[in-house]
């Protein structure tokens, strides 16, 4: 079993855009490193100016590099494409993005210590790998590593980034294990607390029963992580039975269809058939309310 620990550098984060640095450390079973990789690719689009501000790769740094996928270090990654072996990643989903853009599907199992610190550390702060690197100390751990490997470890850099990984990789480790983490992974999880906006740090079943709105709203939103998703959803259903559904918005807010339909039947009857972005929980419960009350 091999642990591969990756980080790629991209031209931006778009759907258009490429990965112009492909980094890795390999692993053995005892977290020791064997292999490095760390290059530079040539994409087929510019860096953008907010690429560069972030990583600090410049055209001039790519000029003559290979494509991706003709870099050692891509070469070596399908190489080690195996079920036998595992992936870590921060934040997956994007990495993973950039590389199938390049036609690498991965085999292997996956441990996103993103979703990991998200799902187990849900009230510990960022779950940003530079912001776990000062918290958790792990800064302290990096000055062998960079000496070995004559390096200068800086943020967003992808070899930079994956020494920072490895440290953080084996601190979760210590609390977890690798299999329940790969099966953590392979799902969509469940999580306990929301992790950003107005409701950040509150627990998805307590805004369920009360601000009910605000996670058909979340719901509603692009670029909705299937974490998100499946843990709104969960959150919903598991107290649908134990809330009175209330409408939202407008001029009966905090009202229910029950209440409205004494007052302004035709209100009702607008929603259902006007409101595109009317939650499916309170158009059902609506439709009922028109339907037993004719």
């Amino acid at each position: 079993m091999k642990i591969i620990v990756l980080d790629t550098e991209t031209t931006g984060m778009l759907e258009k855009d490429r990965i112009c640095q492909l980094s890795f450390l390999v692993l053995n079973e005892e977290f020791e490193i064997e292999e490095v990789y760390n290059d530079l690719s040539m994409p087929p689009l510019p860096i953008s100016y907010e690429a560069m501000a972030i990583h600090h790769i410049t055209p001039e740094m790519l000029e003559g590099e290979p494509a991706c996928v003709q870099t050692k270090a891509y070469k070596r990654l399908c190489e080690l494409n195996a079920v036998s072996n595992i992936l870590v990643i921060q934040n997956a989903a994007f990495d993973l993005g950039m590389l199938a853009k390049e036609g690498f599907t991965s085999q292997m199992n996956l441990i996103d210590t993103f979703r990991v610190l998200r799902a187990l550390y849900p009230n510990d702060g960022s779950f940003s790998l530079q912001f776990k690197r000062y918290q958790w100390g792990l800064y302290k751990e990096e000055e062998g590593i960079a000496k070995k490997l004559n390096i200068t470890i800086k943020a967003h850099d992808a070899l930079g980034d994956v020494i920072v990984l490895k440290h953080l990789f084996e601190r979760l480790c210590e609390d977890h294990s690798m299999p329940k983490m790969i099966l953590l992974c392979s799902e969509p999880i469940i999580l306990s607390h929301i992790p950003y906006g107005k409701n950040r740090g509150k627990k998805f079943v307590d805004i369920a029963k009360s601000d009910r709105q605000d996670l058909h709203y979340m719901l509603s939103s692009n670029g909705l992580d299937e974490d998100m998703k499946a843990s709104i959803l969960h959150a919903l259903e598991s107290t649908k039975e134990s809330v009175t559904l209330t409408i939202g918005f407008g001029k009966y807010a905090g009202k229910t269809p029950l209440e409205v339909l004494e007052l302004d039947r035709n209100y009702l009857v607008w929603m259902v058939n006007k409101m595109d972005n009317l939650s499916s929980e309170l158009k059902e419960a609506i439709e009922k309310v028109l339907v037993s009350y004719p």
